[in-house]
C-alpha cells in the first residue's frame, strides 16, 4: 500500500517542511546527487496564478535539498502551445531562484533529446525524452492541482509531458492523449512527487478562474498520487481515463481502499471569507459560504461544477459550508451542509460531516439526492 501525505494551510515553507520531515523524503538524498525539480510552468503570462506552479514552493523544496548538502540542483520544463519555459522562468520568479540558491535553469524544449522504446500498449512505439531528465539522478515532479479541457484534470501524470520535445507534445494531441499519457509514465518515473495543491483552475490548464485549496500532497508514486488528487477535485479516479490505463499498465493502484491517504493536519481556520458574488451567479443554485475556510469551499465549487455539467443543479438547492453556516429559510429547499463545521450548526437532508470533505463525496451524494427527488431535477 502506497502513502499519499496531505496538508492544508497557507504557510508554504513550513508545508513543505513538514511534508518533508513527517515523510523523510529526502532522506536518501547525498551531496553528491544530482537533483531535477520538474515544475508546471504551461503558460509564460503574468497572470499564470492557478496555472503554474509556484515558485514559493519550489523554493521551499529547494532549501530543504540544500540542508542535505546537495549542490547541484537543476529545475527544468517545457512550456505549454504558444509559450516559453524560459519566459515562464523570469515571469514566474525562477530566475530570481537561481540567483539566491546557485540552481540551474533549463528549458527542457532547447535540450538534447534520447529516443526511447515504449513496452506498453497505445499509439506510439518510440518517445523521445530530455536528456537533462534522463541523466539525472532524482527526479522530483512538482504538478499543479488543477482541471483538464481534454483528460479533466491535471497533475503529476500528465506533468511529465514537458520532458518531451514540441512535436511530440503536438502529436500527443493527435492520438489516444490518456494512452499517450500512460506510455510516457511507463518510461519516466519521478522519485518524489510535491503537488502544489494551493489554487488551481476550476475549467482549464490554461484558464483565468484560480480557486483557493491551500492544500499540498506528498508521494512517489504518480498513479496514486493522481488518483488521490482526482478524488479531491470530484472524480472517481477510474473515470480519469489515463490514470485507469496507467493502473492497468501496473504502474501503480488508482484503487483509493489499497492508498494510505495521510492527512497531517486540517484546513486552515485562520481566515474565513464569504464567495466572491460571481461564484454565487455562476450556478442556479443558492451558496451561503460565510465562514467558509479554503479547502472546503474550494472542494465544493469543483463538486458543483461536476453537477452542473450533469444538469443537475437548480434554484431549489441551498448548499452551506463553514462555521456561520445558519439553517436555511427557503421553503422547498433542499439543503446540504459541506464539511463538519456546516453539519454541526444546520439541520440539511444532505450532510456531509467530514474535514474537508473531497469533492468526489460532496458530488455522490448530491447526486444520488437529487436523483432520488424529482422536485429538485433542472432549473
Amino acid at each position: 500500500m502506497g502513502t499519499v501525505t496531505v496538508i492544508y494551510g497557507n504557510d508554504v515553507h513550513n508545508m513543505v517542511r513538514r511534508l518533508i520531515l513527517a515523510t523523510g523524503a529526502l532522506d536518501s538524498l547525498r551531496p553528491d546527487t544530482g537533483v531535477l525539480i520538474k515544475p508546471n510552468l504551461v503558460v509564460s503570462r503574468p497572470d499564470w496564478a492557478g496555472v503554474n506552479t509556484d515558485p514559493r514552493v519550489v523554493e521551499a523544496l529547494v532549501i530543504a535539498i540544500k540542508d542535505t548538502g546537495v549542490r547541484r540542483i537543476t529545475i527544468g520544463d517545457g512550456s505549454g502551445m504558444g509559450y516559453s519555459a524560459s519566459k515562464a522562468f523570469q515571469v514566474c520568479g525562477y530566475s530570481d531562484l537561481t540567483k539566491r540558491y546557485g540552481l540551474r535553469l533549463v528549458d527542457l524544449e532547447r535540450d538534447r533529446f534520447v529516443e526511447k522504446k515504449v513496452s506498453i500498449n497505445g499509439p506510439f512505439n518510440t518517445l523521445e525524452i530530455a536528456q537533462t531528465v534522463l541523466e539525472c539522478d532524482v527526479l522530483i515532479n512538482v504538478p499543479v492541482m488543477k482541471a483538464h479541457s481534454e483528460v479533466l484534470i491535471t497533475c503529476s501524470l500528465k506533468n511529465l509531458k514537458g520532458v518531451m520535445p514540441r512535436k511530440m507534445k503536438t502529436a500527443f494531441h493527435r492520438v489516444d492523449l490518456h494512452r499517450a499519457i500512460a506510455q510516457l509514465a511507463s518510461l519516466i518515473s519521478p522519485d518524489l512527487i510535491l503537488v502544489d495543491g494551493l489554487q488551481g483552475d476550476l475549467s482549464s490548464e490554461t484558464g483565468h478562474n484560480p480557486v483557493l485549496m491551500e492544500t499540498m500532497l506528498l508521494g512517489r508514486n504518480p498513479v496514486e498520487v493522481d488518483s488521490v488528487v482526482a478524488d479531491i477535485l470530484g472524480y472517481a479516479p477510474r473515470t480519469i481515463r489515463h490514470i485507469a490505463y496507467s493502473a492497468d499498465a501496473g504502474l501503480g493502484t488508482c484503487d483509493l481502499e489499497r492508498i494510505s491517504i495521510r492527512r497531517l493536519n486540517r484546513p486552515s481556520r485562520d481566515e474565513r471569507f464569504a464567495p466572491p458574488p460571481h461564484y454565487t451567479r455562476r450556478f442556479p443554485c443558492r451558496i451561503s459560504a460565510d465562514g467558509a475556510c479554503c479547502t472546503c469551499l474550494g472542494n465544493l465549487l469543483f463538486a458543483l461544477e461536476r453537477l452542473q455539467e450533469k444538469g443537475l443543479l437548480s434554484k431549489r438547492q441551498h448548499f452551506l459550508v463553514g462555521q456561520k453556516a445558519r439553517t436555511p429559510g427557503g421553503k422547498g429547499e433542499m439543503a446540504v451542509a459541506v464539511g463538519q463545521c456546516a453539519a454541526k450548526q444546520v439541520h440539511a437532508e444532505v450532510s456531509l460531516d467530514k474535514c474537508p470533505p473531497t469533492a468526489n463525496a460532496i458530488y455522490c451524494r448530491v447526486a444520488s439526492a437529487i436523483r432520488g427527488d424529482s422536485r429538485l431535477k433542472g432549473n
